[in-house]
């Protein structure tokens, strides 16, 4: 390890001892830090660790990170570039040696990079890809680059036409965010292009995406009010709360409901009847791009150029999937501490075959 690293790495770990003792040993801030052993330190950038999909993924990356002995420094709430450049800044004077990072503005990826690259240290994009071509190129030449994970966005978009079809809708409302944002747009364009083949009608509100969840569903009760003959819905964020929100604002309305994204109580959400899909189980992303930069930090990296993955989305349609979802992700089980370890060894092939095979019906079965 060279020397800079090792500076960093004592740094972080006074950081570490003096935010825990400061917080009462509060592992859960939102922006506070997860202290595991003495390895590396990884600053991580998502925009909550509170609403459901955030809570989730910060569970599932505080375990993977105790099995490898890392440390995380969480930093939450930033939804424009330059907050999220300071987020940066800010983790690598803690001491951070490598940043996993959820970008918000797509086109703002290679100054995120250009951080880091000041810095001599990784990054890699967990919950994105990279659709603005400049910032795309710019990465992917870039050294310190690992890589990024993302779903994909648009054939889940077009599961929940079908679904919300199979309910016999007719008329979509479309509940969708301002464009910039890699992966909600893929989401948007994926439906909107579904809709519009299969020649069916639908009205759209857009919000901003810093909009609270009472904004949300002001947003869906005014697309509600001017258009009273839509019967399904689709959300294309349900981030910080506004699917939560939502679903209890429809109850009562003969209203379906699809939605990206996890409410804090799934079976509930289902059990009012509205609901009818969610397109969720991404908190893995976060945990195959920690560990593909793990690998880039330990000068292990599973490719010579950044790696551009692929991570599988988990439908859920019914109650019975809600309790089978809870009981399988309540805490994180889908790898133990040897198969973290073994997913750290696998070659590119390997990691890529072992990504495809995540469903909700492999974890349930590794939990029998």
């Amino acid at each position: 390890m060279k020397m800079k690293k090792i500076i960093r790495t004592i740094l972080a770990v006074v950081m570490v001892m003096c935010m825990l003792a400061a917080c009462g040993g509060n592992k859960a801030s939102s922006s506070g830090s997860t202290a595991s052993a003495d390895g590396p330190t990884i600053g991580v950038i998502i925009w909550s660790t509170d609403d459901g999909l955030g809570a989730d993924a910060k569970t599932a990356l505080d375990t993977v990170a105790a099995d490898l002995g890392v440390n995380l420094i969480y930093r939450t709430g930033s939804f424009d570039a330059d907050s999220q450049t300071t987020d940066i800044e800010n983790l690598i004077s803690a001491g951070a040696e490598g940043i996993l990072i959820c970008p918000i503005v797509d086109a703002s990826n290679d100054e995120y990079l250009k951080t880091c690259e000041d810095a001599d240290i990784p990054m890699q994009l967990m919950f994105r890809n990279i659709v603005d071509q400049d910032a795309y190129d710019y990465c992917m030449a870039s050294d310190q680059f690992a890589g990024y994970v993302s779903e994909d966005e648009q054939s889940a978009a077009v599961a929940m036409v079908d679904k919300l079809l199979e309910e016999g809708c007719t008329t979509f409302g479309l509940v969708d965010r301002e464009s910039g944002n890699a992966v909600i747009d893929r989401r948007q364009t994926g439906y909107k292009e579904y809709l519009d083949e299969k020649n069916i009608t639908y009205y759209e509100t857009i919000t901003t995406n810093t909009a609270t969840a009472t904004e949300m569903v002001d947003a869906t009760d005014q697309l509600l009010a001017a258009n009273p003959d839509i019967d399904g819905i689709i959300l294309s964020s349900g981030s910080n709360g506004a699917i939560d929100a939502i679903i209890t604002d429809l109850e009562g309305k003969d209203i379906k409901l699809t939605s990206f994204d996890t409410p804090a109580d799934i079976k509930a959400g289902f059990e009012g009847g509205n609901l009818c899909m969610l397109t969720t189980g991404a908190q893995i992303d976060p945990v195959y791009a920690m560990i593909n930069l793990y690998n880039k930090m330990n000068d292990a990296p599973k490719a010579d150029t950044p790696t551009e993955l692929d991570s599988n989305y988990i439908y859920m349609t019914s109650v019975e999937d809600a309790q089978n979802y809870e009981k399988c992700f309540s805490e994180f089980n889908t790898y133990t501490a040897d198969e973290v370890k073994e997913l750290v060894d696998m070659d590119l092939d390997a990691f890529k075959t072992e990504m495809k095979n995540y469903s909700l019906e492999m974890v349930s079965e590794k939990m029998k």
